[in-house]
C-alpha cells in the first residue's frame, strides 16, 4: 500500500462516524491500513471490525459504510489484499440491507423497527457498482463469484447488469462462478424493466442446457479430452431453477422438478466429480430439493427416484429429502414411509441408522416396521451403535415394550449412551442434532412404573447433580400417563433421595409451581412485590398487599407498558385472590386485560403466564378461551415455548373442563385439522411429534364443542 492511499484514509473519511455500534469504540485510519496488511490474521481482524462498523448485525446500513465504501471497493479489486472475498461478502450484505431500507414499510407495532440507510447511501452504492464491474474478469475465481453476488444487489441497475452478467457467462471458465452468474441474473430479473423478459428467456435456456456433454475418456482420446476441458459450456441447470424461482416468485412450474431430477440422476461431468465426495453430493441434492419448495408432487418423485438409485450417496440424499417432506406435509408420511423403511436393513450403516431415525420421527405411524427395528437392538445383530440407538428410539415412539429392557440397561450403564436425561427445551431439533432422551423414551411405559422405579433411582444416585431432576420428570410423565405412582412409591423416593426427596415428591404429587414459589422467601425483600409477599405471609391479612400490588400494576393493561417486576406482582395477586375471594373479580379483570394487552403487543411469554394464572384463578372458560385464541394467532410454529402447540394445549385444557366455552372458539382452530402442511416448524426432527400434540389438542377443543351441541 502506497503512502498516497494511506493519506487518503485520513483525509477523505469522517472517522467520527466509523464506530462500533455496540461499544464506545471509535476507529481511525489505521483500520483501513490493516486491511492491506500482508498478515492474514491482521487483515481478517480489520475486516471484521469494518463489517460491524458498517452494518452491525447486517440488518441496516450504518453511517460508517458511506465513509469507507470507496476504499472497500478498491480493496476488493486489489490483488495485494488477502481478504478480498470477505470484503465482497460485506458489500453484498450492505447491498441487501440498503435495498431493505428502501422497500420495507415501517413496523405498525408500537416501537416497531425497520432497516435504515443514510440518505447518501444510494448515490454511494451506485458509484460502487461502477467500480466493481471490472471485477467480473478478475483473475481470482472467488473474487469473480463475489463480485457477481454483490452486483445482484444493485437492483436499480438491473437492466444494464443483466446484460453484463449474461455476457460474462459466455466467457467464464469456472463452473462455480458460472452458477453464481446465473443466480445473479435471477435476482436482478424481477427488477429489470426493459430486459426482464430477455433475462427470463435466457434462464429457461440455461435450465434446458446440459452444457458441453459427457467427459471423453482420457485414455481413449487425450486430444478430445483436452479440447473438452477447454470448452466453457457449463451445466447450470440447478442454478437456473433457483434463479427462475427468484425471477418468477409465486409461479411454480412442474419443469423445475423434472429438471432437478434429471440433473441429479444424470448429472453433469462436474457433478460426477462432485459426487465422489458423499457429503457434498448430499448437500447438492438437498439444496436443489429445497428450491422446489411447495411442489410436493415433484419433490415426492425426486425422493423416490433417488432412493431407487444404486449408490449410497443418492440413497442418503433420498432419505434426507424424504425426512424433510414428512416433516412438512402430513400426507408425505404415508407416501414415503414404506420407501424409507426399506433401508432399515441397508448395507450402508449411515443410511441404516438414518432410516431408523426417520421411522422414529413418524411415531406410531411406523408401528408396522417395529419387528424390523427390534432386530437392531443387540450388538450382535447391529454393530453400528447409532443404528441401535435409533432402533430403541423408534420402538419407544411406537409404544413397543421391547425397548424398555435395553433402555434400562443403558440407563444403569453409567456410560454415555447417546440419550440425554431430559427433552430439549426448544420444540425443535435440527437435523444435525439429537433429541433422544430418557424422559420421553420411557414415558409410554407408565404401567411399568413399579418395575422401573428402582433402576431409575439407582441412576439418579449415580448421575451428576444437574440430572436427578430429569429422572423426576420421568416419574411425572408416568403420573400424567396414568401410571401407578402410589403413595408407597412417593415414600420410596423420599427414602432413596433424602437430600431432595421432599421437594421432588411434592412436585411429583402435583403441588404445582405456586406452592414452590411460596417456599422461596426473601430474608431482605427489596421490591414492592417481595415486601407484599412477606407482609401477607407474616400477617395473613391480604388487604395491605393487595393495595400495594394493585397500585404497582395499575397501568399493566396499557399497550407497550412494562410492569415493574414483569408478571410477578400479577401472579402474586392471583395467589392472594385464590385465598381471598373478595378481590378475585378485580384481580381476574386485571389479569385478563393485561394478557390481552400483551397479546396485542406480541409478548406471548407474559400472555401465556397470565392466561394460565387467570384460568387457575377463575376456572371460567368463557373468559379465558377467547383470549387464548388470540394467543394462538401470535405464537410461532416452533422454538422457545409457548409455541402454537402449548397455546392450543392450554385451550384444550380449558375447553375440556368447560365445554360450553368451546362453542365460540372451536371454529377458529378447526382449520388446523384440515391443513396438509403442518402448522409447526418444518425441516427438523420434532415436527411430527409437535404436530401430533397439536392435532390431539385441537381434536379435544372440537370434541368439546360438539359435545356441547355446537
Amino acid at each position: 500500500m502506497d503512502a498516497e492511499l494511506s493519506a487518503r484514509f485520513a483525509a477523505e473519511v469522517d472517522w467520527s462516524k466509523v464506530v462500533d455500534p455496540y461499544t464506545p469504540w471509535q476507529h481511525g485510519p489505521d483500520l483501513l491500513e490493516r486491511v492491506w496488511s500482508p498478515d492474514l490474521r491482521t487483515a481478517y481482524d480489520a475486516h471484521s471490525d469494518l463489517h460491524v462498523a458498517c452494518c452491525g448485525d447486517g440488518s441496516s446500513v450504518l453511517p460508517a459504510a458511506v465513509e469507507v465504501l470507496p476504499f472497500l471497493v478498491r480493496a476488493a479489486g486489489d490483488p495485494d489484499v488477502r481478504v478480498r472475498p470477505q470484503i465482497l461478502d460485506t458489500l453484498a450484505v450492505l447491498g441487501r440491507a440498503g435495498n431493505a431500507a428502501r422497500t420495507t414499510a415501517p413496523d405498525p407495532k408500537l416501537g416497531g423497527w425497520r432497516p435504515t440507510a443514510p440518505a447518501a447511501w444510494p448515490a454511494a452504492w451506485d458509484r460502487a457498482t461502477d467500480a466493481l464491474l471490472p471485477g467480473l474478469a478478475d483473475g481470482d475465481e472467488a473474487v469473480r463469484a463475489g463480485v457477481a453476488a454483490v452486483l445482484a444487489r444493485a437492483t436499480g441497475r438491473a437492466d444494464e447488469l443483466v446484460d453484463r452478467l449474461r455476457s460474462r457467462f459466455d466467457d467464464e471458465p469456472e463452473q462455480p462462478v458460472a452458477d453464481r452468474l446465473v443466480r445473479a441474473v435471477g435476482e436482478l430479473a424481477p427488477h429489470a424493466v426493459n430486459r426482464r423478459e430477455a433475462a427470463i428467456a435466457w434462464l429457461r435456456q440455461r435450465m434446458d442446457d446440459v452444457g458441453k456433454g459427457e467427459e471423453p475418456d482420457i485414455d481413449e482420446d487425450v486430444d478430445a479430452w483436452i479440447a473438452w476441458t477447454e470448452q466453457h459450456g457449463h451445466d447450470v441447470r440447478l442454478s437456473a431453477v433457483t434463479a427462475l424461482r427468484r425471477a418468477l416468485p409465486g409461479r411454480p412450474d412442474p419443469a423445475y422438478a423434472r429438471t432437478t431430477l434429471d440433473a441429479l440422476i444424470r448429472p453433469s461431468p462436474y457433478a460426477v466429480r462432485f459426487g465422489v465426495h458423499r457429503s457434498l453430493h448430499v448437500t447438492r441434492a438437498t439444496d436443489a430439493d429445497a428450491q422446489l419448495d411447495e411442489d410436493l408432487p415433484g419433490r415426492l418423485v425426486l425422493a423416490r427416484e433417488l432412493l431407487r438409485q444404486d449408490s449410497a450417496a443418492r440413497h442418503e440424499s433420498g432419505l434426507r429429502i424424504a425426512a424433510t417432506l414428512m416433516s412438512r406435509w402430513r400426507s408425505a408420511v404415508p407416501e414415503l414411509l414404506s420407501d424409507v423403511a426399506e433401508f432399515v436393513d441397508d448395507p450402508d450403516e449411515v443410511n441404516r441408522a438414518f432410516a431408523l431415525r426417520v421411522l422414529a420421527m413418524c411415531g406410531t405411524a411406523a408401528r408396522p416396521w417395529a419387528d424390523r427395528a427390534a432386530a437392531h437392538l443387540s450388538e450382535d445383530d447391529e454393530p453400528y451403535e447409532p443404528a441401535r440407538r435409533h432402533a430403541l428410539w423408534m420402538l419407544s415412539r411406537a409404544g413397543d415394550e421391547r425397548c424398555v429392557e435395553p433402555l434400562v440397561e443403558r440407563l444403569l450403564s453409567g456410560r454415555a449412551t447417546g440419550f440425554f436425561a431430559s427433552p430439549p427445551y426448544l420444540s425443535t431439533c435440527d437435523w444435525e442434532k439429537s433429541d433422544l432422551n430418557y424422559t420421553e423414551a420411557l414415558r409410554p411405559f407408565a404401567v411399568q412404573a413399579e418395575a422401573l422405579l428402582g433402576p431409575l433411582l439407582e441412576r439418579a444416585r449415580q448421575a451428576p447433580s444437574s440430572e436427578p431432576g430429569a429422572h423426576q420428570a420421568i416419574l411425572r410423565r408416568w403420573r400424567e400417563g396414568g401410571g401407578p405412582l402410589t403413595e408407597r412409591l412417593a415414600e420410596l423416593i423420599d427414602r432413596e433421595t433424602p437430600s431432595t426427596g421432599a421437594t421432588r415428591t411434592r412436585r411429583i404429587r402435583g403441588d404445582g409451581p405456586a406452592a414452590a414459589d411460596r417456599d422461596r422467601r426473601s430474608s431482605d425483600p427489596q421490591d414492592v412485590t417481595e415486601r407484599a409477599r412477606v407482609r401477607w405471609q407474616e400477617t395473613g391479612d391480604p388487604n395491605e398487599a393487595v393495595q400495594a400490588l394493585l397500585e404497582l400494576t395499575a397501568n399493566s393493561a396499557r399497550r407497550g407498558y412494562a410492569t415493574p417486576g414483569g408478571v410477578k406482582p400479577l401472579l402474586l395477586l392471583a395467589d392472594i385472590a385464590a385465598a381471598h375471594p373478595p378481590v378475585a373479580d378485580e384481580v381476574a379483570g386485571r389479569l385478563e386485560a393485561t394478557a390481552r394487552a400483551r397479546i396485542e403487543g406480541d409478548c406471548r411469554f407474559e400472555a401465556m403466564t397470565l392466561l394460565r394464572a387467570l384460568w387457575e384463578l377463575t376456572r371460567d372458560g368463557h373468559r379465558v378461551a377467547p383470549a387464548l385464541v388470540g394467543l394462538v394467532r401470535i405464537c410461532p410454529p416452533g422454538g422457545a415455548p409457548p409455541t402454537i402447540v402449548e397455546a392450543v394445549e392450554l385451550l384444550a385444557e380449558v375447553t375440556a373442563a368447560d365445554p360450553t366455552a368451546a362453542t365460540a372458539v372451536a371454529p377458529q382452530v378447526r382449520p388446523l385439522l384440515d391443513t396438509d402442511e403442518r402448522p409447526v416448524r418444518h425441516d427438523q426432527w420434532r415436527a411430527v411429534l409437535s404436530d401430533d400434540a397439536l392435532l390431539t389438542a385441537v381434536r379435544t377443543v372440537v370434541g368439546a364443542a360438539e359435545g356441547a351441541g355446537a
